[in-house]
Parts: structure tokens; C-alpha cells; sequence
């Protein structure tokens, strides 16, 4: 990176290229396809990861998802766009896997209330650069496992010490899972963000 190309306030990343004023056909597409691309991965992920016993605790096919979630957000910069994919992620799920951690529209709300946090962290820290895609992250991820457990428990699973110690670490390992995603997005938004295709996609605030 060239030491005269300007950089974003405080961020550490380099200014992005200029905006559009609306969202188009060309963010509506690579929306879709982000989505898309990171239902796909998990779909052959996911009964990899657990035929090699690594996804007993931590999810590890997330840390990809986290990262393509989070690089949609950065390249589309603008405030629905995570509560919109988690929404495409959740219909496509729901008649994928209709009955799976939450029966039928249910699975939606988890979903759509992490998107929501996701979005208002990236508006809210919008400021502090790259440190608010983490924080994004973390706060995403917490509010999407505290609704699903509430869900739960409201469906009829127990407020048991058992279920309390169940939620603590389905909480850690979310949070963790979030962190790695956060890390691993940063890394690859630092080799792209300059690519002048961004600039098509990218959406004045």
C-alpha cells in the first residue's frame, strides 16, 4: 500500500473507494451470492467437521461463515445488510432444514436479532474501524445464542442447572467462533479492500 493512499480516521484501513448512492441489482446479487456461497460451504462443511470429531464444542464450519457475514457488511456498507442476509440464511434453512435448532419460522428470530445487533454494532462503532467489526461480531453473537436459548426454554426445555451450563458454553463457544470470524474478515478485507470492483458494490451511508 502506497504511504500517500489515504486511510479511514483511526482504522488502519485504507479510505474505500467511492460509494453509490443507492442499493442496486449489482448489491442485491452479491448479497444473494454471499448468502448463497456461505450456506453452500456449510451445508459440505458442517458433516466434515463433525465426522473428524472437531465440531463437539466449537463450531469450526462457522469461523468461514462469520467471515463471508462479515465481509458482505463491509462491502456493502450500509444498515440492513446483515439483518437481510441472516433473513436469506434463515429462509433457506427453513425449507432446507426445517426442524433443525428451532421448528419451522422460529429459526428465523434467533437469526433476524442477530443480524439486527450485527448491524447496529457496525453503525454504532462505524468510528473505530477495524475494532468495530469485532465488537459487531461479539455483540451479534451474543444476542443471537440468548434468543435461542430463551426460545427454548420457552418451547419447553427446563431452566435446570443443566440447561444453565448448556447455555454458558453454547454463549462461549458463539462468542469464540465470532472472534475467529472478526479476525479472519480483517485479514481479508486488508487484501481487498482496495480493489476497484468494490467500489461498484459499495453503497453510500
Amino acid at each position: 500500500m502506497s504511504s500517500q493512499e489515504p486511510r479511514e480516521a483511526g482504522s488502519g484501513f485504507a479510505a474505500p473507494p467511492p460509494a453509490q448512492q443507492r442499493f442496486g441489482t449489482a448489491q442485491v446479487l452479491f448479497l444473494a451470492s454471499m448468502v448463497a456461497l456461505d450456506f453452500g460451504f456449510g451445508w459440505v462443511a458442517k458433516p466434515l467437521v463433525h465426522a473428524v470429531g472437531l465440531g463437539t464444542f466449537l463450531k469450526l464450519e462457522m469461523i468461514p461463515s462469520v467471515m463471508l457475514m462479515l465481509l458482505t457488511r463491509l462491502t456493502l456498507d450500509r444498515f440492513f445488510v446483515l439483518t437481510a442476509y441472516q433473513g436469506a440464511w434463515g429462509l433457506i434453512a427453513l425449507v432446507a432444514m426445517p426442524g433443525v435448532v428451532l421448528p419451522g419460522p422460529l429459526k428465523l428470530a434467533p437469526l433476524l436479532l442477530q443480524g439486527l445487533f450485527l448491524d447496529t454494532g457496525f453503525s454504532l462503532f462505524r468510528r473505530w474501524g477495524a475494532v468495530r467489526v469485532v465488537l459487531a461480531a461479539v455483540l451479534g453473537g451474543a444476542a443471537g445464542s440468548v434468543c435461542l436459548i430463551l426460545f427454548r426454554v420457552l418451547l419447553g426445555m427446563p431452566w435446570a442447572r443443566a440447561t444453565q451450563i448448556f447455555f454458558g458454553m453454547q454463549l462461549l463457544g458463539s462468542l469464540i467462533i465470532q472472534l475467529l470470524g472478526a479476525l479472519l474478515a480483517l485479514m481479508v478485507w486488508k487484501r481487498i479492500q482496495g480493489q476497484e470492483i468494490l467500489g461498484w458494490l459499495r453503497v453510500g451511508r
